[in-house]
């Protein structure tokens, strides 16, 4: 290989860790609750229905929203259902302060169920890090934000392996944005050719990534996306990576 790779960024979702089962079990019924709650402060006493329907059509106003370019996430999701019911928008102070209360409700609501570790990441990552590799972050987020993904970081020893993290909650853009990756290489005071990235999604990691010159590395572990554009690499268990890596050593 020409050159050389000192850098990794990944993305998190079905990358690092895995979504499956989080619209599901305990953070659903929790978020549909919160919904309800704040709908009544407003004077709306939505059915079931009405209100599942609800929730999902702001799933559906979120993907509008990534594959456009734009952050939506739980502020964005309370006032598009609030929208939907024709509730009043909020009057008095006290319910400025409930809607704010509701919006860390909904995004700390996956404390509930915490996401599971894809294959290999526990030993990989840190093993990358005491390599010398430069490790950084850049992962799309919607109702769960940056502050509480960091969190789940943290508990499972892994955060203080990666020196910039970049969330698009945070950014308010995401991918493919070429900006989510330029402040991540920036802050990891690397260059384009230096670095893999290595995420899920052809759309947004891997078309973001070669945009810029980066080489690679779609994750299948978890969801498997083969459509275009094609990354460099295909692993499905972190540790395959220190293999690919060593092609680039030297």
């Amino acid at each position: 290989m020409s050159k050389r790779i000192t850098t990794l960024t990944f993305d998190l979702w079905n990358t690092l860790y895995s979504d499956t089962g989080v619209a599901s079990g305990l953070v659903k019924p929790r978020r549909l609750a919160l919904l309800a709650e704040l709908l009544e402060s407003r004077g709306v006493h939505p059915s079931e229905d009405e209100l599942l329907t609800a929730y999902r059509a702001g799933f559906d106003q979120y993907m509008e929203a990534w594959t456009s370019g734009r952050h939506f996430g739980a502020r964005e999701d309370l006032a598009f259902v609030l929208d939907c019911f024709h509730a009043r928008d909020a009057r008095t102070e006290a319910e400025r302060e409930e809607f704010e209360r509701i919006v860390t409700a909904m995004e700390d609501a996956l404390y509930l169920a915490p996401p599971t570790l894809l294959p290999g990441a526990q030993e990989t990552v840190p093993a990358l890090a005491v390599a010398g590799y430069r490790l950084g972050i850049i992962s799309d987020t919607s109702l769960t934000p940056g502050r509480v993904l960091r969190d789940f970081l943290k508990k499972d020893g892994l955060l203080d392996c990666f020196t910039t993290l970049t969330f698009s909650d945070e950014t308010g853009f995401p991918k493919p944005d070429p900006r989510m990756f330029e402040v991540t290489l920036a802050g990891l005071g690397a260059r384009p050719r230096e670095a893999a990235h290595i995420g899920d999604t052809p759309r947004t990691d891997i078309a973001g990534a070669q945009a810029l010159g980066m080489t690679t590395i779609r994750c299948a572990g978890t969801a498997d996306h083969p459509e275009p554009p094609e990354a460099d690499f295909v692993i499905r268990d972190h540790r395959e990576l220190p293999a690919i890596l060593e092609q680039f050593a030297g």
